[in-house]
């Protein structure tokens, strides 16, 4: 099974910039509209809020939707 991977800044990185980053997402626009439908998830669970942070130093799943799934790794 083949995960798209996004490098993960220390400093971390916003939900929208992630979606965006790893190519769920068209555009920050598209991102948002996602989050606001209830389409993104940071390790199975939901994220509804826009200006949620991921934080840096660890490995993260996330998703949008049922089917795409991927990885954030610490740089």
């Amino acid at each position: 099974l083949w995960l798209p991977v996004l490098a993960l800044p220390a400093a971390g990185l916003s939900i929208v910039d992630a979606l965006v980053g790893i190519g769920f997402a068209a555009s920050r626009g598209e991102a948002k509209r996602l989050i606001a439908g209830g389409g993104a998830r940071i390790d199975g669970e939901a994220v509804s809020d826009e200006s949620h942070h991921i934080a840096g130093g660890a490995e993260t799943r996330i998703s949008s939707g049922k089917k795409k799934h991927g990885v954030l790794r610490p740089a």
